[in-house]
């Protein structure tokens, strides 16, 4: 327990610095869209790129590990669109918001340190891995759907052309791709480029979490709480639960891989949600009410996993 908190506070601090920076009035909301840009079209591709460019094939390549967080994510995506069609009816943009929001889990920030803690330093490589498939499914699936609902009114291959050429401009599949390229090549990056990416980079998480909290300083953190309590349900109780039963039934593991794999699905969202959906406008009330809700939350949902995984998967 003691360190899930050690873990989450200083993402409470970050949020906190944004809200105390509006309130005692040294920024204000409209620096949010502007920090959001430095991040979505600076801070985050470098991030991507590097972390994308440095995973080794052969780890990239981990079949058991790529087929079991793929398959939860895909599986609980869709049952979010499911219950967004049923429940909410608000189209694509806001049922690929939802999705995302269920089952993109804070990998990097929050699950390496947790992971290394947990189970020890190799146990840094699965979070790695999941941070890049994040990266290509989830990202690529909901910008995928908000770039659909916003062509919606145009012809079908009117609506596949804007749609590719959206996502080819996309500086976040930009990264991931030329990551990937760089992976599989076996090309080795220039020190000064990893360095430069890496400093860049490392701005996205503190700055996007800084944004958020710039954000809901002046929000209501009550409104749309039932549906802020269902997806932070789906994604600290079902993400999880899903994670561990397609890995019985399909994926085997040993199991530090299988502890880690639940553990990461346990997470809250990771900031590149929030990222999104203010850069498309689209759920962004309930997305940053349920980053704060879910990040307290999580205390509860990681402490149980390992408390579980000690006594053996």
């Amino acid at each position: 327990m003691l360190t899930v908190i050690e873990v989450v506070l200083p993402v409470f601090g970050l949020i906190l610095c944004g809200y105390l920076l509006d309130r005692w009035g040294i920024l204000n909301a409209g620096y949010s869209e502007a920090f959001n840009r430095i991040v979505y079209f600076a801070a985050f591709p470098a991030l991507l790129f590097v972390v994308v460019a440095r995973t080794p094939p052969d780890l990239i390549l981990n079949w058991p590990f790529l087929g079991a967080w793929t398959a939860s994510i895909v599986i609980v995506y869709a049952l979010m669109g499911a219950l967004s069609a049923i429940l909410y009816r608000d189209g694509l943009g806001n049922l690929g918001m939802r999705g995302m929001n269920v089952t993109c889990s804070s990998t990097a920030f929050m699950g390496i340190p947790l992971c290394v803690a947990a189970f020890g330093r190799d146990a840094a490589l699965p979070a790695v891995l999941a941070t890049t498939v994040l990266a290509i499914v989830d990202i690529s699936l909901t910008v995928l759907l908000i770039e659909a609902e916003r062509n919606a009114q145009a012809r079908r291959l009117l609506i596949l052309r804007n749609i590719a050429i959206s996502l080819a401009k996309n500086p976040l599949m930009i990264a991931v791709t030329l990551g990937g390229l760089v992976a599989f090549s076996g090309l080795t990056l220039p020190v000064s480029m990893v360095r430069f990416c890496e400093i860049l980079g490392g701005a996205a998480i503190p700055l996007s979490l800084v944004t958020l909290g710039l954000f809901i300083a002046n929000q209501s953190l009550t409104e749309r709480i039932g549906e802020v309590s269902v997806l932070s349900l789906v994604k600290l109780v079902v993400h999880p639960l899903v994670a561990w039963l397609v890995i019985r039934a399909w994926f085997p593991m040993d199991a530090t891989w299988t502890a880690v794999t639940v553990l990461l699905a346990a997470l809250p969202p990771a900031t590149t949600c929030f990222v999104i959906a203010q850069r498309y406008n689209t759920h962004l009330q309930q997305t940053s009410v349920l980053m704060v809700a879910s990040t307290v939350l999580s205390v509860l949902s990681v402490s149980v996993v390992l408390l579980l995984f000690q006594a053996g998967p």
